[in-house]
């Protein structure tokens, strides 16, 4: 199930609008691509979120501390041509700067996923290089992106009362770290 990049900024926008009206902390960027000077619309949202320090298992993990530890966590959504696709980037850190490593992201996946995670984290999530900072980042699969799009019945052709973008996103979540308010769930699609 492909998605055009102009459906893309459309449902990014709306996703930003609808984050802007209950300050959840998107914000719509633009990227120019040096080869052609294009602009490219992607989303961005960093929030610092309390993670179990039972599932990190770190240095940080001291016994005087409380049960969870702040983290702080960075969203890029992307749009993929190759996949035709959102495509989503990641990174979590400890507030001291030291990157969470692979294993502790795998770590974090929500339990009633975690197995099917374990049994193929290769192809779920892995850390790649940021196609715009050109820094590691972790990354969900696109094939992953477009398997989920097909689950929600998505159709480029199709007249949505919901925002495909929101959908796809609130389905994701789980995988890696988000937190979505549930205000997303219960709008339209204004556009």
């Amino acid at each position: 199930m492909s998605m055009t990049c102009q459906q893309f900024v459309e449902y990014a926008a709306d996703l930003k609008n609808h984050s802007d009206l209950i300050d959840d902390g998107w914000n719509l960027c633009q990227y120019q691509c040096p080869m052609n000077g294009s602009l490219i619309n992607y989303l961005v949202k960093k929030k610092i979120q309390k993670k179990n320090k039972s599932l990190l298992k770190s240095i940080h993990s001291d016994s005087l501390m409380e049960d969870k530890i702040p983290i702080v966590c960075e969203y890029h959504i992307l749009y993929n041509p190759s996949y035709s696709c959102p495509d989503v980037f990641f990174n979590m850190w400890y507030t001291d700067g030291k990157l969470l490593s692979l294993e502790h992201v795998w770590s974090l996946v929500h339990s009633f996923l975690k197995q099917n995670v374990v049994h193929d984290k290769w192809n779920a999530i892995t850390q790649e290089m940021h196609p715009f900072s050109n820094t590691p980042f972790f990354r969900l699969h696109p094939c992953k992106n477009t398997h989920v799009l097909k689950m929600l019945g998505f159709s480029p052709k199709n007249n949505y009362k919901f925002n495909p973008l929101i959908a796809w996103l609130s389905t994701i979540s789980p995988l890696i770290g988000l937190e979505m308010h549930l205000s997303y769930g219960n709008k339209e699609l204004k556009s």
